[in-house]
This record gives C-alpha cells, sequence and structure tokens, in this order.
C-alpha cells in the first residue's frame, strides 16, 4: 500500500511540473490551485454555514487548472494563457457568486503577474494588456449587472471574507515570488538533477 502511495505521488508529481522554467511555474501554480480548490468551500462555511454553497461554483474551473501542465506541455505560452485564463474567469466567477465586496477580486492581480513572468517580449506585452482590459472589463460588466452575490451576506462577513482573500492574495503572490527565481537565476533547480 505505501508502494503504491508513492507511486501515485510521483505520478502527480511528474505531471505538475515543467520541461522549462516557466511552464514549471504554470504548472506549480496549477497544482497549487488544484489542491486548495476543494478547502475554499470549506473555509467559507465556516463563516457562512449553508449560505456557502455558491463557492462550489469554483469547482468548475478545476479541470481548466489541472489541464495547464499538459498544455504547456504542447507550448509553454499556451500553458501560461490557459493559466491566466482560468485564474480571471475564476475570479470572475467567484465575483459573481460572492459578490465584489467580498474582496475576491484581489486574485486579478496575481492573473497580472503570471502574464508578466509567464511570457517573454512582446507576448509579455500583449498578455498584460490583454489581462489588464479583461479585468477592467469583468469588473465593470459585474457591477453595471448589480451582481451582489447570490446570497446574503452581513457586512461583517463581508470584511472577514475580504480579510480572507486578502491574505490568500498575498499568499499567492510570495509563492510566485518565490517560484520566480527560476527566471532569474539560472541554477535555480527544477527538481533535483538526481530525482531525490
Amino acid at each position: 500500500m505505501l508502494a503504491a502511495a508513492k507511486r501515485m505521488t510521483a505520478t502527480v508529481w511528474a505531471y505538475f511540473d515543467g520541461a522549462t522554467p516557466r511552464s514549471a511555474i504554470a504548472a506549480s501554480v496549477a497544482f497549487i490551485i488544484v489542491s486548495n480548490q476543494p478547502f475554499y468551500p470549506f473555509y467559507l462555511y465556516l463563516l457562512l454555514g449553508g449560505r456557502a454553497w455558491p463557492a462550489l461554483l469554483t469547482w468548475l474551473s478545476a479541470p481548466l487548472f489541472a489541464a495547464v501542465p499538459r498544455v504547456a506541455r504542447a507550448g509553454e505560452a499556451r500553458g501560461g494563457a490557459l493559466l491566466v485564463t482560468a485564474g480571471m474567469a475564476n475570479t470572475t466567477l467567484c465575483t459573481v457568486a460572492m459578490g465584489p465586496g467580498s474582496g475576491v477580486e484581489l486574485f486579478y492581480l496575481p492573473c497580472l503577474v503570471l502574464a508578466l513572468l509567464l511570457f517573454t517580449g512582446r507576448q509579455r506585452a500583449l498578455a498584460a494588456a490583454a489581462t489588464v482590459f479583461a479585468t477592467g472589463t469583468a469588473m465593470a460588466a459585474v457591477r453595471l449587472a448589480g451582481a451582489e452575490g447570490l446570497v446574503p451576506i452581513t457586512a461583517e462577513e463581508l470584511a472577514t471574507l475580504r480579510r480572507i482573500n486578502a491574505f490568500s492574495v498575498c499568499g499567492l503572490l510570495v509563492v510566485l515570488a518565490y517560484l520566480s527565481r527560476r527566471l532569474w537565476w539560472r541554477n535555480a533547480l527544477v527538481t533535483p538533477s538526481d530525482g531525490r
């Protein structure tokens, strides 16, 4: 049983790895999101009880995040584009589900950072511009539609949600800063060369 668990773990690590520094960053972020998505509704359940059900909608994006490493193997830029697009779509969906007052729109910031990290040259400028444009469009559309979330949330609960989301975004930005070392220091290994 232990051997089977080790094989399964090795398979997961191999899948969520990348051949290049940028694809490794994309795969690592995808792994973090996929492995954390099941817990987000649980956090909100502790705060909102049965009113946390809209958070289950975030699971709809899980297949997109899970596909990032596979797509990145076909093309580094494709994997990056999928990750940024999935992140933005998930953020927009969460904003509609929980309302702009929840602070979930802060997750657009890591999407922009990813656009800057995962592309080079002209692609980087295009990705950043597209991300900024899409973010502005999504935020405006949510407000024009008057979306205030799918369940009633009190002002005190919204303040707690904002703190949770702000903390999560800060944590993700720290992880991105750590992962980006692979871009600046060529000797930073994605995985140890001896397989340990």
